[in-house]
């Protein structure tokens, strides 16, 4: 993937990930802004509560990626315990 993000890309920067149960993330929205992003994890989270979802920042914009997703997901949930 080239370094340079598209206009686009860099409009949304924030996403919703689903861990899946092969244990890998996924990202099933994206957001322009934080606060968008997490009402729209709130109503995933209540209306499938039985799913795993986590609000995160796409910074480099390789959400195709799932390997850097994760790593950037561990990061995350390490330092939020």
């Amino acid at each position: 993937m080239s370094s340079m993000l598209t206009y686009k890309d860099r409009l949304c920067c924030w996403a919703i990930a689903r861990l899946l149960p092969s244990g890998q993330w996924i990202i099933v929205a994206r957001c322009r802004s934080r606060s968008d992003a997490e009402g729209h994890f709130q109503f995933l989270r209540q209306t499938i509560p039985h799913v795993k979802f986590e609000v995160v920042f796409d910074l480099k914009g390789e959400s195709n990626r799932l390997e850097a997703l994760c790593d950037r997901l561990s990061n995350v949930l390490t330092s939020a315990l």
